[in-house]
């Protein structure tokens, strides 16, 4: 009797340390749980992390822009490689193309047309006479006309009062090598000086007729041009 009164007042005795552990057990769970909750809680943005973030997406986007400027620059040169390509190929063609000659103007064509032209001047039509005479010349008339033509293409601007033309050819004349119109275009060369108003070279083309072609009939028309001019 005794030993079960005993038990009984031991078991009643622990019955304040139990209450008081499930307290502890409850209160350490809700701490738990509060801090568990405060972990998983995400920290709000601040002013200085969204800017980084900004940042970063600005880098991002200029890195796409860099790299996209790289790939039409090297479709640029792309590019300006190939045309200079083609124009290469172009002027090789271009040059390549066999040259057109123009066909020589044959004795009989030559003769007839020379006298055509002749009778053009002598009809006073000077600037059908030009481009008759011109054309003889391009059609590669044979050598022993050639000085003829731009004699008579002078004469002819001569008659047109263009005489700063006219005197170029009867330069182209006297240059010549050979010419039986050497004496006439010098002559005709002192009248357009003349006529320009340039002295000292009518006088100078004048004294050469009479020094360099003293059998030719023009010495008398170019002493008497001289003796006018003192």
């Amino acid at each position: 009797m005794s030993r079960n009164v005993l038990r009984l007042s031991a078991m009643v005795g622990l019955v304040p340390v139990l209450v008081m552990l499930v307290a502890l057990t409850v209160a350490g769970c809700g701490s738990s749980e509060e801090s568990m909750d405060e972990w998983t809680q995400e920290p709000a943005a601040t002013p200085t992390s969204m800017l980084e973030y900004r940042i970063d997406s600005l880098t991002q986007d200029n890195a796409r822009m860099r790299d996209q400027l790289e790939s039409v620059s090297t479709e640029n040169r792309k590019l300006v490689a190939r045309n200079a390509e083609l124009e290469t190929k172009i002027n090789e063609l271009s040059t390549a193309q066999p040259a057109v000659t123009t066909p020589a103007v044959s004795s009989v064509d030559a003769s007839s047309g020379y006298e055509s032209a002749l009778a053009k001047y002598k009809a006073h039509d000077f600037e059908g006479a030009i481009n008759s005479f011109q054309a003889l010349i391009d059609g590669n008339i044979e050598p022993r006309l050639v000085d003829n033509c731009h004699y008579w293409i002078g004469e002819s601007y001569y008659g047109l009062r263009q005489y700063k033309n006219a005197l170029k050819e009867f330069k182209t004349v006297i240059g010549l090598p050979r010419s039986e119109k050497k004496a006439d275009a010098t002559l005709m060369s002192g009248n357009c000086s003349a006529v320009l108003g340039d002295a000292a070279a009518a006088r100078e083309a004048y004294e050469k007729v009479v020094a360099d072609f003293p059998t030719s009939p023009l010495v008398d028309k170019a002493k008497d041009k001289l003796a006018k001019m003192k």
